[in-house]
């Protein structure tokens, strides 16, 4: 019976559109984006978000010291995304990282970009789900990454 309910919990978490958390950006687009093929892929979730009430899935590619790694946080109604998908928030998540965000045009309903001292991360809210796709450990100035994590966020969110 808990494989049955277990598995439930994902499709819930998923949608109608059945993506999981490594679906949003497959291999071929992690490997544009860390310059090298990953060496690891690591989902997990899904499992509650305490910070924001919502369902969080994450997909983890990693290649040596570089790192990307994908978010889905899933909110039982688009409002209750809006809600906590604020600059405000998307910094005050990440403050101890030192961290800016600003609104930018984007894919979505929404759309942030975030600087940590550590990477850069791009943020799209769009409908009931908010994705994020973070760049870290990466060789070159985190700025020469904001393309490409746009473009890699826009055909995540098209997924969804």
């Amino acid at each position: 019976m808990l494989p049955v309910a277990a598995y439930s919990l994902v499709l819930a978490v998923m949608g109608t559109t059945g993506v999981g958390p490594c679906d949003l950006v497959d291999r071929a687009a992690a490997t544009q984006l860390l310059g090298v093929p990953p060496a690891s892929v690591t989902p997990s979730g899904p499992e509650p978000d305490e910070d924001t009430g919502g369902t969080r899935t994450t997909c983890v590619y990693m290649a040596g010291q570089r790192m990307l790694v994908v978010i889905r946080v899933a909110y039982a109604s688009a409002a209750a995304a809006r809600e906590a998908t604020t600059q405000e928030m998307q910094a005050e998540k990440l403050a101890e990282d030192d961290a800016t965000a600003k609104e930018v045009s984007g894919p979505g309903d929404k759309a942030f970009l975030v600087h940590t001292k550590y990477g850069v991360q791009y943020v799209v809210l769009k409908g009931s789900s908010v994705i994020s796709l973070a760049l870290g450990g990466m060789p070159n100035p985190l700025p020469t990454y904001e393309a490409q994590l746009r473009t890699a966020a826009g055909a995540a969110a098209t997924k969804l």
